[in-house]
């Protein structure tokens, strides 16, 4: 849990050298606290919920069902919703609308990613979840160094057709998130496998249980 915060520490001397509009710095930090902010919202307390359940209850698979069913359609609801209204959002924000439709598939991607990771934790399976984050983070940082450091220089020297069609000179904000877009998708991936193996059966009493002693969490 540590060790990617130590690893994405690193991202702030890389943006304030090579980003050439230093006031975007500024975006990106309004649109990193949405992430933090939403990312409390769209969990609700049910990876809190989760966790208490798994322990109590004698039905587990039940457990990792209601939370899993409850989670997608939650997160669902969320992309459509904000994805048809990127555009006001953009205007209430003063971001540009790309940034905006890259934050809410981060968000999203990442919100899927919330009970299959609450499950390996649960399991005891500390070596494939600390892999998993760290992995988020190494991937994050390697394509922040390719798109802000290396892809100018590559683009200059090279007539190739794909480098020339992913490198935009006025795109250096667009590419942090298109960074964390990438990580935040291979995570899924990885946990995705857990979507497939559960029953999508949703116990509608245990899910009020779980929203009783979540809620009061995401307040807090």
């Amino acid at each position: 849990t540590v060790l990617p915060r130590i690893i994405s520490f690193i991202l702030n001397p890389i943006f304030v050298y090579y980003l050439t509009d230093k006031e975007k710095m500024g975006e990106v930090s309004v649109i990193f606290s949405y992430l933090v902010f939403f990312n409390v919202i769209l969990s609700y307390g049910m990876e809190t919920a989760f966790f208490r359940f798994y322990n109590s209850e004698s039905d587990k698979k039940n457990v990792v069902s209601t939370a899993t069913v409850s989670i997608f359609w939650s997160t669902i609801g969320f992309l459509a919703l904000f994805l048809l209204f990127r555009k006001n959002l953009a205007l209430w924000s003063e971001i540009n609308v790309e940034y905006i439709v890259f934050t809410i598939w981060i968000l999203a991607f990442d919100a899927l990613a919330i009970i299959p990771f609450s499950k390996i934790r649960a399991e005891g399976r500390p070596i494939k979840y600390a892999v998993i984050k760290i992995s988020n983070v190494l991937i994050n940082l390697v394509l922040n160094v390719f798109f802000l450091i290396l892809l100018p220089d590559i683009a200059n020297e090279s007539s190739n057709p794909f480098i020339q069609t992913i490198y935009h000179d006025d795109f250096q904000i667009g590419y942090i998130f298109v960074s964390n877009l990438i990580a935040s998708l291979v995570t899924l991936i990885f946990v995705l496998p857990d979507y497939f193996k559960i029953k999508w059966q949703f116990d509608a009493d245990l899910w009020r249980k779980m929203m009783q002693y979540g809620l009061p969490i995401l307040v807090s």
